[in-house]
């Protein structure tokens, strides 16, 4: 490491150790966590370009996933869970997930079983068959064990099913046999046997949850249905001890994750599907130094199996992952969310990211404006702006009233994106106080103007900047009244001079309000984000050329298979010309085509 970066790695750590302890004085508690995407260097297929699923970004989710339980959850349990289903797509998206609890007994003690980036034997059918048998037996129901059977031309073969739930510490079972007195027939798809039964044929008062086990590229595949947490541990500790006996190279653990996570003690490391990229969901921390230390972590076992932050575009520029690499800040529960005990304190974030534009572009990618998945609430409507004001002097007058219903109906219909989409919105709350969404009262406030970088280090920066101004705002209130940008806010904060210019507004108030954060440790990621392109020597001076930032126009509707979709008109770019001695104005001047290229007075602080 090299003695600049020691330094600044020193200093950074000594202004998170600040924050820290002005939180314990406040009695405030503020965790953090997000959404780094990542990408293969040679991309092909849907899934790396606009389709959420593939099966080559299911592979590498799996190796990432045993990769980061050996580095850093050992004794943790992964398994496959089934998330949102989009309109168009036709099965609800995946997600990987680890789950850990530290500091106790294992989920799993052979975190082996899970690795499936290196090939294991392939195990007979006629073994999976003794499984499923022994393992119905050791729950008290192998009577209920059932064969199941996937469509001829699937080519799955059969698998073998046992209806089961878990209530009152004890096992519960229905027996289908009278109403598949053969065999079930599997319904046509390419989930797990678990998602395809036909439970529709089943008595309204049979109970409709069961465990599927069937062969998966010549391993077992478990299908665990909705279990409470006690349920679910004990299911895997019977599932693990029989894998062992059983000496079963491999285990694919899918299905449902089980309720009521014991939300303060087991840690949730998920990996998803998203259109393009494999979306990574970092568990939430309380403080800084826990999050920079998952998210290098998360970037040391994404390179270890060949994924990266970063892609080429086809121009040979660097750019982020193309997925997003949201912040997430909210609290350990509803009763200690920083933002839920005082609504003012939202009032007082939403006046100063709308005050300070670089923070909605510095972070982002190349594409920003109104057509983009995080726009300005002033890239909206006119009366925009207008309405916010209203909402965050109601905000404030909220006063201390834990109700985030209030929140909520103020700032659902303001903050969203040009087709009233509330999670494409810069500043989303839809994860905050939504009763309408199942993960909607969570109380997460959700920076979404964030894209991936080529190194952890860097995002954790990035990361520890956003915090110390959510510190600078929870301890001196910003009552500044919102800005009218005017073309401006495109004109000129779409330039790095005027983004370098505004970051160091910031950073000098968070300097008098006691947090000592340092422009300079953000530079490398200004440059990342806006490289130099060339410089042309002149007498006296030079002048420099530098990527700056482009907003797409939305095209109009179009019908693409079974979806409504909008595109953007990516055909331009934006370069800034920056001439080092006004003097050189005198001799010479810029013309493009013929036309006459005005150069603007700007004076570095």
């Amino acid at each position: 490491m090299r003695p600049e970066d020691k330094k600044t790695q020193t200093n950074a750590e000594k202004l998170a150790s600040t924050i820290e302890a002005f939180f314990v004085s406040e009695n405030i508690e503020l965790t953090m966590g997000g959404e780094p995407t990542f990408v293969p260097r040679e991309t092909s297929g849907a899934e790396w370009n606009n389709a959420a699923m593939g099966p080559e970004k299911l592979t590498y989710a799996r190796k990432m996933s045993t990769e980061l339980l050996q580095r850093n959850y050992p004794g943790g349990v992964l398994m496959q869970v089934f998330g949102k289903l989009y309109p168009g797509e036709p099965l609800p998206r995946w997600n990987c997930l680890i789950l850990h609890k530290p500091d106790s007994e294992p989920l799993w003690e052979n975190g082996q079983q899970f690795n499936l980036a290196t090939p294991a034997k392939a195990v007979p059918a006629q073994t999976i068959a003794a499984f499923a048998k022994n393992l119905a037996r050791s729950l008290g129901f192998e009577k209920h064990l059932l064969r199941a059977r996937f469509p001829a031309t699937s080519g799955r073969g059969s698998a073998w099913v046992l209806p089961l739930d878990y209530e009152e510490d004890k096992w519960i079972s229905n027996d289908w046999s009278p109403i598949f007195p053969k065999a079930i027939k599997i319904l046509r798809g390419d989930s797990p046997a678990g998602l395809l039964l036909p439970l529709a044929e089943l008595p309204e008062n049979a109970s409709r949850r069961a465990l599927t086990i069937e062969r998966e590229g010549g391993q077992i595949n478990i299908f665990i249905p909705p279990l409470p947490w006690t349920g679910f541990v004990a299911l895997l500790k019977k599932i693990e001890t029989l894998a062992r006996t059983s000496r079963l190279p491999r285990v694919i653990l899918t299905g449902y994750a089980p309720g009521e996570r014991e939300a303060n003690r087991v840690t949730t490391y998920g990996m998803a599907a998203d259109p393009g990229v494999l979306e990574v969901n970092l568990p939430p921390t309380r403080d800084w130094t826990a999050y920079r230390k998952i998210v290098k972590s998360s970037y040391e076992a994404a390179g270890a199996v060949g994924l990266y932050g970063t892609k080429c575009s086809l121009n040979g520029a660097i750019r982020g992952s193309g997925g997003g690499a949201h912040l997430a800040f909210g609290g350990p529960d509803l009763g200690h969310n920083p933002f839920l005990r005082k609504p003012s304190r939202i009032a007082s974030l939403l006046r100063y990211w709308q005050h300070h534009p670089a923070l909605s572009y510095a972070f982002t990618g190349q594409f920003v404006g109104p057509g983009c998945q995080a726009p300005r609430v002033d890239e909206g409507p006119l009366h925009g702006l207008y309405e916010l004001e209203v909402a965050c002097e109601g905000l404030d007058s909220l006063g201390d009233v834990e109700d985030g219903y209030y929140i909520d109906q103020a700032l659902r219909n303001l903050l969203t994106d040009s087709s009233g989409n509330t999670h494409r919105a810069e500043i989303c709350f839809d994860k905050f106080h939504n009763a309408l969404s199942p993960n909607g009262l969570l109380g997460i406030v959700e920076l979404r103007a964030f894209e991936s970088l080529p190194t952890g280090e860097g995002l954790a920066m990035v990361g520890l900047f956003i915090r110390t101004i959510l510190a600078r705002l929870l301890k001196q209130p910003f009552r500044k009244d919102l800005r009218r940008f005017g073309p401006s806010l495109h004109d000129q904060y779409f330039l790095p001079t005027y983004l370098e210019s505004d970051l160091g507004e910031v950073v000098e108030d968070l300097n008098r309000n006691g947090f000592a954060f340092s422009l300079d440790w953000l530079r490398p990621i200004l440059d990342f984000r806006c490289p130099r392109l060339g410089t042309l020597p002149l007498p006296g001076g030079e002048l420099r050329l530098r990527q700056a930032l482009e907003s797409f126009p939305l095209m109009a509707e179009e019908s693409l298979s079974a979806n409504t979709v909008r595109m953007v008109d990516n055909s331009t770019d934006r370069i800034e010309l920056e001439l080092t001695d006004p003097a050189l104005l005198e001799t010479h001047l810029l013309s493009i085509n013929g036309v006459e290229v005005p150069f603007h007075s700007f004076t570095k602080k």
